[in-house]
């Protein structure tokens, strides 16, 4: 501890002597923090730039400090912290990537409103990760955001379902927002004469159902496929098929368990 407090004292500008020293004392916690504040130094130094004078060496660099940082919490089951800097890293790639839009540095409204626009799954996917809004509720208004893209909203939720489940309350959420926007929008007989206040043709109303029924196509659990149509309303067909299903399985049916009989054949056990 003497020879860091007198480097700390002396010369505190030299990260590279003080990580020597945590290396060779295995202070691996003091080392992934130096290397933190070393990534955010170049993060800073970035942002503070003019967009002309921006340079993606310093992103680089930054990136190279935080994969670093990953390495050395991995190797101590720091679990929480590798995956921050983990997904601090792919923020930093996303920057790099993408130049035209400011990624990194976001206030929690600013990160919010980026999320939302997302149209790809992996994009959003990255920001959630990096500002810590991975949560179902907080899915919710990106998914909304794509409703009106039918074969977009399609994708997105393939490659989300490959990742990340459909959290019930999420769908039930995104069922309300579809009630409400139908009741909105008056009554849907009329689509072919309608415009919406924003000047928006009725056909995006259908938009919406086609978008909402690719979600009730993921909805694997039959029990909340009703609730979820039922809730969001228009869909009768989806309806009928779900109770046509679910009137076939008693509500304490359980597995079929059968044991083996006389002559080879399998009986069920009552």
């Amino acid at each position: 501890m003497a020879v860091i407090t007198s480097l700390k004292h002396f010369i505190p500008s030299d990260d590279d002597a003080l990580s020597l020293v945590y290396k060779h004392f295995d202070m691996k916690h003091e080392a992934a923090s130096l290397l933190e504040s070393r990534a955010e130094q170049y993060m800073n130094s970035w942002l503070s730039r003019y967009d002309k004078e921006r340079r993606n060496d310093e992103l680089l660099e930054a990136m190279h400090h935080l994969v670093e940082m990953a390495e050395v919490l991995s190797t101590i089951d720091a679990g929480q912290r590798t995956h921050r800097a983990c997904a601090r890293a792919s923020l930093l790639s996303l920057q790099i990537r993408i130049p035209d839009l400011l990624w990194i540095g976001l206030s929690e409204t600013n990160a919010r409103r980026i999320f939302v626009e997302q149209s790809r799954f992996q994009e959003a996917l990255i920001v959630a990760e990096a500002y810590n809004i991975n949560q179902p509720m907080e899915w919710a208004p990106v998914f909304w955001n794509q409703m009106l893209k039918p074969d977009l909203i399609e994708q997105f939720v393939a490659e989300f379902v490959l990742v990340l489940p459909l959290q019930p309350p999420m769908l039930l959420e995104l069922a309300r927002f579809y009630r409400a926007e139908v009741a909105a929008r008056g009554d849907q007989s009329h689509f072919s004469v309608w415009l919406s206040p924003g000047g928006l043709p009725a056909e995006w109303v259908k938009h919406l159902g086609r978008s909402f029924r690719s979600l009730l196509r993921r909805t694997r659990d039959m029990r909340l496929r009703l609730q979820l149509a039922t809730l969001a309303t228009g869909f009768s067909d989806v309806l009928d098929a779900c109770n046509s299903v679910l009137d076939k399985v008693p509500e304490n049916a359980g597995p079929l368990i059968l044991r083996k009989g006389h002559g080879g054949t399998y009986l069920p056990l009552m």
